[in-house]
């Protein structure tokens, strides 16, 4: 028997990274999923936009919605907050309204308790908001893998340069391979939560790995071997900010540098992926069978 059981999940972003490697991942069990995104170029699309009001019947017919969705390209605080915080609100709103049993949010490892970004800060807002309307918060590590996108993606990006350089080189992320992300999401969709505490389920490998570790490692996965050069991360940060008040698209924000030289100290509530057998391997481990029901 699938996992999905002819149920039906929406996915916000799914023509995003994130959003596409669990679509991918649900349907392959048996789901029947929605993409929930801002051009429906496919069938089983819905229009959806963070910043709009969502259509009464957007979550009609769902059983399970995960919430990827995110805009980037905000920069001023109210303008964070408007868009994302308060898009996450009215669509939480409405997955409660139209009975979705199961809402899982994409945080991230950057929202801990006296992180210095705007995005974090945002996401830990998101995330007060997704608990007290009973959905469930999850806080992926730095993705990783084939398809690498996202701050992966920028990373394996530059890794192409003659000479890479390496911001906070001492720092650490902790990691997650994408195939792991996205079955840990399959399993708690129907994981009974309610009784294992509260707060944001970190998904990522408990093993910090230093962000010239996590340069190399991308280099290594693409063929490369990386020269690296260390750069002030201060520096770094004055010059992107420089760049993005001239509206110069970059692969790094400004607020991304704070992320990586104050990660998250730790990976939230780790003992609830062990009760529920979830494994996450290590930065550079091979990838493990697949254990999937079928």
């Amino acid at each position: 028997m699938t996992v999905g059981g002819g149920r039906t999940a929406a996915i916000t972003g799914a023509s995003g990274y994130l959003g596409g490697i669990i679509r991918d991942r649900l349907q392959v069990s048996g789901w029947e999923c929605i993409d929930l995104v801002r051009t429906q170029q496919a069938p089983n699309a819905r229009h959806y936009v963070i910043d709009e009001i969502p259509p009464s019947g957007l979550l009609d017919g769902i059983d399970v919605l995960v919430h990827c969705a995110y805009d980037m390209t905000a920069r001023k605080r109210s303008d964070i907050w408007r868009i994302n915080v308060d898009g996450t609100r009215r669509l939480l709103d409405l997955a409660a309204h139209a009975g979705v049993t199961r809402t899982i949010v994409v945080s991230s490892m950057s929202a801990f308790e006296g992180t210095s970004q705007l995005y974090g800060s945002a996401k830990l807002e998101i995330e007060r908001q997704s608990e007290a309307r009973g959905a469930v918060s999850i806080r992926p590590g730095l993705v990783y893998g084939p398809r690498a996108g996202g701050m992966a993606g920028a990373i394996a990006a530059i890794t192409r340069l003659p000479i890479v350089p390496v911001f906070a080189a001492r720092s650490h992320q902790f990691t997650v391979h994408e195939d792991d992300l996205a079955r840990a999401i399959e399993l708690l969709i129907d994981a009974d939560v309610a009784g294992m505490g509260t707060g944001a389920i970190g998904i990522a490998n408990p093993v910090p790995v230093t962000f010239r570790q996590v340069v190399e490692g991308l280099g290594r996965m693409q063929g490369r071997t990386c020269r690296t050069v260390a750069v002030d991360w201060r520096a770094a940060r004055l010059a992107l900010q420089t760049a993005e008040r001239l509206g110069l698209d970059l692969p790094f924000r400004s607020d991304s540098l704070l992320g990586l030289a104050f990660p998250a100290p730790e990976v939230p509530r780790l003992e609830l992926l062990d009760a529920l057998g979830i494994t996450l391997r290590r930065f550079g481990q091979p990838v493990p069978s697949d254990p999937r029901p079928t």
